[in-house]
């Protein structure tokens, strides 16, 4: 019986050349064509028939060896630690770099688990949580956890790690990483203190200042600034820490619009890097009559957390004396006036169909942030710790298929929310939130969402109606991912994007696009191959470009037309 023959993945090599492979090979391979195969490397591996094992040829020993510590390698680079747990979660194995006072090593962690180790910041509550995940399969990521060392020295580690199956999809544990963290942990211990001494230095000072990062948001504010009570007119003064001042600006009042989005461009200039100083006075109307102010805003050099910092100025009784030339008075050279921008509309279509008044309560508890592809914003089970209202950014809905898989079930742009069940009263979250689209979104604490919820009948309509809009999406994509070939499906789920995005050109995997559509990776490729010979899409390295939107939508099966439909038609 002549034995099996594996086809290697690479090319053509030299020839193999032991004694004891000879003499296996003259034992196994009769056939001349079979000792040629072998001979010219397009064979990796012999099967022995009286044993059913596989028995790798040197060549392919030696490249396995190669692919292996090539691995070893990288994750050298990219952490401390290489660690694998079996199905009980106990480690049986830890290697890396391992220093005696390190509080991370083989003896200390073999045979145990996670909890068992002396972390001293997790609570049992906390333990708890990480343990539900682990049950279900979970991947984890940049977990941080503190010990103290042999010397008594606070230590930190950053833990990821993800499940182990095998051929069978039979779970068997976990691996992953651990990287030390420890010397970030003090330079974020410092940067805080030195923040600290900053903030002291702003209060000893009488001027109303205060500090905002690149997006805007105020990080630092003297006592001054923190203390005074605007009156109407009073753009921006007194916002507090954590709040978004461009935000504010651009939300300014009747009568006090073209000023707050004239202030709001030229901060953005000067976060932008394109000027270093922006002045701007304004005047507003108080009991005791007209009164002016000048805003000065500052760019701070480098990358760091703080970009500008704001002053304002009263500049009343300068003013009085410009328009009063016989009083003896000196006169500052005027502030430039610059010419007022259009408003900047509100991108998220929820937060833009709220009236005005609710709107400009409610913009007051959110927080612009960004979100990076493959952020993981909720698993199922999770407590949902912040709702968000997304720009353009794009977030799938994920419901987890058999501990391994996970599919999507619906997809969530600037159209509408995430975090939909607080608003029906439901805490916790039944589906995976994954960020697939990086961009903007505005995000708010829950315990603040539920109060402004209550208090908002306008929020509540429109979050009631974009709810209707997800089931329904979610009813018509399960449909769509039973009855429709994947050609179709894929043209409609890009065309899904391209709405939300606002956006021709994304970074989508093929991968990532296999378990959104529930396909094996070679049909997404099939597909995607179809769509492109059709000159409907182009793509390289999962950068995907829409050559021809309306060709798209074309391909798209009916389900793209009917869900875009119910959502066209609920917007007023």
């Amino acid at each position: 019986m002549n034995p099996s023959f594996r086809t290697p993945k690479r090319g053509p090599s030299r020839a193999h050349a032991t004694a004891g492979f000879e003499e296996l090979i003259r034992r196994l391979v009769k056939g001349a064509s079979e000792l040629q195969a072998i001979e010219s490397g397009q064979v990796d591996a012999i099967i022995d028939p009286a044993t059913g094992r596989a028995i790798l040829l040197p060549e392919a020993q030696e490249a396995l060896r190669e692919d292996q510590a090539r691995d070893r390698s990288l994750v050298r680079l990219s952490s401390d630690w290489r660690w694998e747990k079996d199905k009980d979660y106990r480690f049986v194995s830890c290697e890396g770099a391992t220093i005696g006072s390190s509080g991370f090593e083989n003896k200390t962690i073999i045979g145990k688990r996670l909890w068992d180790l002396p972390f001293d910041n997790m609570s049992k509550v906390d333990w708890r949580a990480h343990r539900s995940k682990l049950k279900r399969r979970a991947a984890y990521r940049d977990l941080e956890l503190r010990s103290r060392d042999h010397a008594g020295g606070v230590r930190y580690f950053s833990v990821s790690g993800e499940p182990i199956f095998d051929g069978q999809g039979q779970f068997k544990g976990y691996r992953g990483t651990a990287r030390d963290i420890s010397n970030f942990k003090l330079a974020e211990a410092a940067w805080q203190e030195s923040t600290g001494i900053a903030s002291a230095t702003l209060d000893a000072l009488a001027a109303q200042i205060c500090v905002l990062d690149s997006a805007g948001t105020v990080i630092l504010a003297a006592r001054a600034w923190r203390a005074f009570a605007p009156a109407k007119g009073c753009i921006g003064i007194g916002v507090p820490e954590g709040v978004n001042y461009l935000a504010v600006c651009d939300n300014a009042g009747e009568g006090e619009r073209d000023n707050g989005i004239a202030i709001a461009a030229g901060i953005r200039q000067v976060i932008a890097g394109e000027r270093e100083l922006f002045r701007y006075e304004y005047g507003c109307d108080w009991p005791i009559g007209r009164c002016w102010f000048t805003l000065s805003a500052t760019g701070l050099p480098g990358d760091r957390a703080a970009r500008v910092v704001i002053s304002h100025e009263k500049t009343t009784r300068r003013k009085r004396a410009e328009q009063l030339p016989g009083l003896d008075y000196p006169v500052a050279k005027r502030a430039p006036i610059y010419p007022v921008p259009k408003r900047v509309p509100i991108a998220n279509g929820v937060l833009a169909a709220m009236p005005r008044k609710e709107y400009q309560r409610l913009v007051a508890g959110l927080e612009p942030v960004s979100l990076t592809f493959g952020d993981v914003l909720y698993e199922p089970g999770d407590s949902i710790r912040y709702i968000y209202f997304p720009s353009d950014c794009l977030v799938s809905l994920l419901t987890q298929v058999e501990d391994r898989m996970a599919l999507e079930v619906g997809l969530v742009g600037s159209e509408g929310m995430v975090g939909i069940p607080l608003a029906l009263g439901i805490s916790t979250s039944s589906v995976r939130a994954l960020v697939q689209g990086t961009g903007a979104a505005m995000r708010m604490e829950a315990e603040r969402f539920q109060l402004e919820f209550r208090q908002s009948p306008s929020l509540q309509q429109e979050l009631y109606r974009y709810t209707h809009l997800l089931m329904a999406q979610f009813t018509q994509t399960a449909a769509c991912n039973r009855f429709h070939v994947v050609e179709a499906r894929l043209a409609r789920w890009l065309s899904m994007t391209r709405d939300r995005v606002r956006s021709d050109r994304f970074h989508l995997t093929h991968e990532f696009l296999a378990d959104m559509l529930g396909v094996q990776r070679v049909g997404v490729t099939n597909a995607a191959s179809a769509l492109r010979k059709r000159k409907l899409i182009e793509y390289s390295r999962g950068n995907i470009t829409i050559l021809d939107r309306k060709g798209l939508n074309a391909a798209s099966c009916g389900c793209y037309r009917i869900i875009k439909n119910l959502f066209d038609g609920a917007q007023r």
